[in-house]
């Protein structure tokens, strides 16, 4: 008989491989991660959707962008995504959507629940609707609204006074779905392809006679020439810019006749920065690093935002928390604190109040600035008070979750809300002055 005898190191390494696999495995299964999307009818990020495992077992709540994250996910899991503003909806995991492609969950409006609302004397009503027309977008300008209105056959341009009159009316091309109001305050009306200015043919008397669309231009050339500029005053432009990974932001004075610029701003998220920085020099960025420090991309970028008003300029510095004014130059005349979006935590610690959404609006008639908290889906509106920093509520709107678009416009809030009937949205509004 003739025996084959394997070397003991060879077998202790074949069962180190054979460990090593086993580990690898286990570890594989335990790291099997799911992720994904929840949207509208109309492709729009939801927030604050519950996503419960079999049916009962809270596992995630989509953020700001609706984006999901479920660990420890297995093929065939049953996951069911509940909101109270939408019907729910059951998915069933497959195997290519662990560790891959986020996977996108679309959910209905609940038709009948959006009537339940009561109506007092200073609820949102809605400011424009039409029985066959379905509003995609809207823009407000010192003249007026300006809003896209849609249905199957075609799409108009209205532009409406603030008392709701239809001032001018246009037909467009349907491929025509956003508006842009620029930062010197011209509207352009936005398709996949080009981009047109509104303008409007005068009398001799100055007053606006019909409304047309100048000769378009390519969409990447009007991105490339308008997305860095952020703000204008009569002597200098700001443009922006991010860098590493969104953590640094920059904003710079540019003086259009003399061809110059200098730095206005720099600002810095040094503790995520730092952390990214030295995972990245050590070899630990990896996909579950990232993870478990939430340090994915959607929530890289900083969020500083600047306007104009009146030939200053307002920067919102929530990274170093101070509201810097500046005159029509980029010269600093104050700074205020900013501590609205902080918030105590039980261990002492402050952090950022993950109620506060990251999103601002400014009323350029009253001079003020408005900001939005979200607290299972119940949306509440605060005015920023400058001077102290301080945030305080003006309106609830807790029977419109999810309004979208919100604009302020001397103290009138605008939104856009489904109205029920074919999944139609409709212009609401809702005066501040009693809140």
């Amino acid at each position: 008989m003739l025996i084959n005898f394997v070397p003991m190191k060879t077998t202790r390494i074949f069962t180190l491989l054979f460990f090593l696999l086993l580990v690898f495995m286990a570890h594989a299964q335990e790291r099997t991660i799911l992720q994904g999307k929840c949207v509208n009818e109309n492709g729009r990020a939801i927030e604050n959707v519950s996503v419960y495992y079999h049916d009962t077992l809270l596992v995630s709540i989509t953020d700001e962008n609706g984006g999901f994250t479920f660990e420890n996910a297995k093929a065939s899991d049953k996951l069911r995504f509940a909101h109270m503003a939408y019907e729910p909806k059951y998915y069933s995991v497959k195997d290519k959507d662990l560790n891959g492609k986020p996977v996108t969950i679309s959910l209905q409006t609940k038709q009948h629940e959006l009537f339940e609302v009561e109506v007092t004397a200073n609820a949102p009503h809605i400011a424009f609707d039409n029985p066959v027309r379905s509003v995609l977008d809207y823009v407000i300008s010192d003249d007026g609204i300006y809003l896209i209105a849609y249905r199957m056959r075609n799409t108009a341009l209205l532009h409406l006074s603030f008392e709701m009159d239809t001032l001018h009316e246009l037909t467009i091309s349907s491929s025509y779905k956003n508006l842009y109001r620029d930062f010197y305050g011209f509207v352009h009306v936005i398709s996949n392809d080009n981009v047109c200015q509104v303008g409007f043919t005068e009398t001799t008397d100055g007053k606006k006679k019909e409304m047309f669309l100048y000769l378009p231009i390519s969409t990447e050339k009007f991105y490339h020439d308008y997305a860095p500029i952020v703000a204008a005053s009569d002597k200098v432009v700001i443009t922006g810019r991010y860098a590493f990974y969104g953590l640094e932001q920059y904003y710079y004075c540019v003086t259009p006749t003399a061809d110059t610029s200098y730095l206005l701003e720099h600002i810095v998220d040094e503790d995520r920065r730092d952390a990214l920085f030295f995972m990245s020099r050590t070899g630990g960025l990896d996909r579950y690093t990232l993870y478990e420090m939430n340090f994915y991309p959607a929530r890289f970028y900083i969020y500083n935002p600047i306007y104009s008003l009146d030939n200053q300029f307002y920067l919102f510095n929530y990274t170093d928390d101070e509201t810097i004014i500046y005159d029509e130059f980029g010269t600093v005349l104050e700074r205020f604190p900013l501590n609205f979006h902080r918030r105590k935590k039980w261990d002492g610690t402050v952090d950022v109040d993950k109620r506060w959404k990251q999103k601002m609006m400014i009323d350029r008639a009253r001079k003020e600035f408005y900001t939005l908290f979200v607290n299972d889906g119940l949306c509440t509106l605060m005015r920023i008070d400058l001077p102290t920093g301080k945030a305080s509520p003006v309106l609830d709107l807790s029977g419109y979750p999810f309004a979208e678009m919100m604009k302020v416009h001397d103290r009138v809030l605008y939104f856009l809300y489904p109205t029920g009937n074919n999944h139609r949205q409709a212009l609401f509004q809702v005066k501040l002055d009693d809140f």
